[in-house]
């Protein structure tokens, strides 16, 4: 080989060398400040706690398209009607934090040109305080790029900036609504972020959000100033909207002053000149205002044309809440007549629709009055379904309360009574089995109390009433058969806690009928143990559990329609991360009253961006995953199985299930829920 070569082969050599080397520094480099932004909030999170910060803001809405479908859409109501296309408004507001997305705001003085001062575009809130180094964005949304749990799901880049400065830029390796990208500068020597922009959808809203965080402490994980801006798609409406928001600002107002709009007092507050289209919005709104003050109408104001469409189609869409008491110490809350989120289907129910009404007042920060009604309609089974709880709670550290509870239940069926009614007139027998003899309502009202002793054992005492009416009475008054049965029973039930709130919640609950009292006419005694756990992971996972069994220890012969507490038909599902959960999907309405024991189990496993969510074009609007299974053991089946696949995005939530009986195949079948402006 000739010199030359030779001297080119060690300078090849040299220069691979150094690249690498350089190459292994800056990788080594940006691993050690990636593990400073992840450790960075730690000093001063619990700094946070109860810290009051004031808040101004100012947005400004532009109506891009419309049409006739925007009035039903939750606080939408007042930009659908009438003739202007832009908005705007401002805000003066007191900030309370908890956590960095947990807070109370309280607005003390707002001006504006929407309608009524009505709340728009609620989602885009959620963005004023972007929680950078927490596992998630905002709440349970979001998967930050600057949380070690999340490394996987972001390709990274950096750049020295100078001056103790890095660039980082973020993408994500898969397009997908709970990821977003952007960059941000961070300070290299800390791990501090100075400001960061981010980019992507959620909630039918493309948005656009920089921020400019605070100085230092605490305040360094809140914004000094933010910018939001975006863009709401729904049925071919599009409503553009701009927030600009500022932290941390020195007036502090007296606590007298509420729900204020003082156009003067907001003009000493605002922390600068306001820009020239808000100034000509505001002329044209003051100019509007004015002329219709002037104007002497010939005509009377339709009053009907003001019920229906101001007061009766706004709370049709809007959830209707308010405070009460001297000191506000009672809150109420209706939830949207027409909220599509309460639309659900199923194969057993068909379509249902269920709503909410809450009411709460608090005596002192330890005991507090609770009322729900919750109600539904089950348009295949052409019923009615309600629950109506009312709880006094007397300790809240120690899950001290007492409930009373008025509901009804499924329509209970018993093929016992129906047999028995045909052994005994076998000549009418033909009649007999065209009446829906077996099938009764049920009307219940429970009493319960509880007490937790520690965090590790509570106690609780009640008692049940039920009155079941037979949904065809004429067959038995016929036959001097009783159409009306009713039970009494008096509860009594232990809950541990082995591993305290963190850990599974085990309970034993036994319930003895008791006859004459109340027309009761039933006797039977009852077991049940059951066991849940719900198990939370990073990244948005969890793994639900959970165990159970029941057995009636004695029962009288005419005791056809008692069911389990823990093992029954739930007409209103809620409870875990979505209401399916817990809950068996596919299975006959018969089972759940035709045996004298039962042992379930229900598992489901939760997770974003696991199997769908990688599928190309589909994928990217796949927010949430889960897999269902579970099992049964009753009277005649051995076992009963149910295994499902569900998915949740922006619009609806699906879930497929297959069922086997005795292993083998029992059919197939599918939930829908719809889940548009579930935040909203």
């Amino acid at each position: 080989m000739s010199i030359g070569k030779t001297i080119a082969w060690i300078l090849t050599l040299w220069l691979a060398a150094t690249l690498s080397a350089q190459a292994q520094q800056a990788k080594t480099r940006d691993s050690l400040l990636l593990q400073r932004i992840y450790n960075y909030d730690k000093n001063f999170r619990e700094e946070l706690k109860d810290k009051q910060m004031n808040v101004y803001s100012r947005f400004k809405l532009h109506t891009l398209k419309k049409n006739k479908l925007l009035m039903v859409i939750p606080t939408m109501h007042a930009l659908s009607r009438g003739k202007n296309s832009q908005y705007a408004g401002e805000t003066y507001s007191r900030v309370t934090f908890n956590d960095v997305t947990d807070y109370e705001s309280l607005c003390q003085v707002e001006v504006g040109t929407v309608p009524h001062y009505r709340r728009t575009l609620p989602t885009l809130n959620k963005f004023m305080t972007p929680d950078l180094y927490h596992v998630t964005l905002m709440n349970d949304h979001l998967l930050s790029p600057f949380h070690r749990r999340n490394v996987q799901f972001y390709r990274y880049g950096f750049r020295d900036m100078g001056t103790g400065t890095v660039e980082m830029t973020f993408v994500p390796k898969n397009g997908n609504t709970q990821v977003v990208k952007g960059k941000a500068l961070i300070e290299e020597a800390t791990g501090k972020i100075l400001n960061v922009y981010f980019e992507g959808e959620y909630d039918m809203i493309t948005f656009h959000v920089f921020a400019e965080m605070g100085a230092s402490g605490y305040r360094s994980l809140v914004p000094a100033q933010c910018d939001i801006s975006g863009v709401f798609h729904c049925a071919g409406n599009r409503i553009a909207a701009d927030y600009h928001l500022h932290f941390d600002l020195p007036t502090t107002l007296p606590d007298s002053i509420a729900d204020n709009h003082d156009e003067a007092l907001m003009d000493s507050l605002r922390p600068m000149p306001l820009p020239d289209d808000f100034l000509q919005l505001y002329a044209e709104h003051n100019a509007q205002a004015a002329a219709s003050k002037g104007v002497v109408k010939k005509k009377k104001k339709n009053p009907w044309k003001y019920v229906f469409w101001d007061v009766i189609g706004d709370n049709l869409v809007n959830r209707i809440k308010g405070n009460f008491g001297a000191n506000d110490q009672g809150s109420f809350r209706i939830s949207p007549l027409l909220n599509p989120l309460y639309l659900g289907y199923s194969g057993k129910r068909g379509f249902t629709y269920k709503f909410k009404i809450r009411g709460h007042y608090s005596f002192t920060t330890d005991q507090d009055l609770g009322i729900q009604f919750r109600g539904g309609y089950s348009f295949k089974q052409k019923q009615f379904y309600f629950r109506l709880p009312i709880t006094y709670t007397f300790d809240r550290d120690h899950q001290g309360f007492v409930m009373a509870e008025v509901g009804n239940g499924n329509r209970i069926t018993h093929p016992g009574i129906k047999e028995s009614l045909i052994d005994e007139l076998p000549d009418d027998s033909a009649r007999l089995e065209k009446m829906q003899l077996d099938y009764f309502r049920d009307t219940y009202i429970k009493l319960r109390s509880n007490y937790d002793f520690n965090a590790y054992w509570g106690m609780g005492l009640g008692a049940t009433f039920h009155r079941r009416s037979a949904v065809e009475k004429s067959g038995f008054e016929r036959h001097g058969r009783p159409s009306v049965y009713h039970s009494f029973a008096p509860m009594i039930e232990t809950t541990l806690r082995p591993w305290g709130w963190k850990g599974p919640i085990f309970t034993i609950n036994y319930e003895q009928g008791i006859k004459g009292i109340g027309h009761a006419n039933m006797r039977y005694g009852r077991l049940e143990t059951d066991a849940i756990w719900l198990r939370r992971f990073f990244r948005l996972r969890s793994l639900s559990l959970r165990w159970g069994g029941g057995i009636y220890t004695m029962k009288d012969k005419n005791a056809y329609f008692l069911d389990f507490e823990n093992f029954r038909e739930d007409n209103m599902p809620g409870g875990w991360n979505d209401d399916w959960t817990g809950d068996f999907q596919l299975l006959n309405r018969d089972t759940y009253n035709s045996s004298d024991y039962y042992v379930r189990a229900n598992l489901t496993y939760e997770s974003p961006l696991m199997l769908l969510s990688k599928a190309p074009l589909l994928g990217k609007y796949v927010e949430m995953e889960r897999v269902y299974v579970s099992a049964l053991v009753v009277d005649g089946i051995y076992p009963y199985t149910e295994m499902g696949y569900g998915f949740t995005n922006r619009l609806f939530s699906i879930g497929i299930f297959v069922a086997t009986r005795n292993i083998e195949y029992d059919g197939i079948g599918c939930r829908i829920g719809l889940e548009l402006f579930r935040d909203w």
